[in-house]
C-alpha cells in the first residue's frame, strides 16, 4: 500500500489503511513524544493520543507538507499537551529504567556508550529543544518542516537548534573530561 492510498482509504475508516499508517509512523512518533516527555509509559499514551487525534482528524490534512510533518505537529502537540498535565499534577520528570543484557562486544559497547553520551547530553536540554534537536538530526527534517510541526517561528527554530547544539557540547565535553579522568586515575 502506499502512503496516499492509505491517507484515502484511512479518511474513509478502512481499518487496514489506518493500522498501515500506524505501522509506519508508530516508531518516529514514539521517539518525538519520548524525547519531549522523557518517559516511556507517558510517552506510550502520548503517541496513542497522537494516532486517535490524527485519525480523527485526518480530513484537516490538506497535502500542503509532507505527511509526516503533519502528523510529527500532531505528536508534537499532544506531548506538550501531556508534559503541561504532568507538570500541573506535579508529577516527577525524571524516570530511568535499567535494562539488563547480555554480554557486548567492544564495538557495541562503544556505541552504546557514544548513544548514552549523545541521551544523557540531550535529556540537558528543555523538552522542547530536545523535540526540535530530534526533528532536525533524527528525523532529517528542514527547518521549514520543523516550523510546520512545532508552530515556531523560523528563527526561533535555528536559535533552538543553535544553543542546543552549543548546550550538548559542554555537556558532552564534561563527560568526555570526567571519562578520561576516571581512565587516568585507574
Amino acid at each position: 500500500m502506499e502512503e496516499h492510498q492509505a491517507i484515502t482509504l484511512a479518511r474513509s475508516g478502512d481499518q487496514r489503511a489506518i493500522a498501515w499508517l500506524v505501522g509506519q509512523y508508530q516508531h518516529m512518533v514514539y521517539t518525538v513524544t519520548h524525547r519531549v516527555l522523557r518517559n516511556e509509559m507517558d510517552a506510550e499514551e502520548a503517541t496513542q493520543d497522537t494516532f486517535v487525534k490524527a485519525v480523527q482528524g485526518l480530513h484537516a490534512f490538506q497535502g500542503g507538507s509532507r505527511f509526516s510533518t503533519w502528523l510529527y505537529s500532531v505528536a508534537y502537540r499532544a506531548a506538550i499537551s501531556r508534559l503541561r498535565q504532568r507538570r500541573s499534577e506535579d508529577r516527577s520528570l525524571d524516570e530511568v529504567e535499567g535494562h539488563p543484557g547480555e554480554p557486548r562486544t567492544e564495538a557495541q559497547a562503544s556505541t552504546t556508550d557514544r548513544s548514552r553520551a549523545l541521551e544523557h547530553a540531550l535529556s540537558q536540554l528543555a523538552p522542547e529543544d530536545a523535540a526540535v534537536m530530534t526533528f532536525r538530526y533524527l528525523h532529517e527534517m528542514s527547518v521549514e518542516e520543523i516550523v510546520t510541526a512545532t508552530g515556531l517561528t523560523a528563527s526561533n527554530v535555528k536559535v533552538k537548534l543553535h544553543r542546543s547544539r552549543k548546550k550538548m557540547l559542554e555537556v558532552l565535553h564534561d563527560h568526555l573530561k570526567e571519562e578520561v579522568w576516571t581512565l587516568w586515575t585507574e
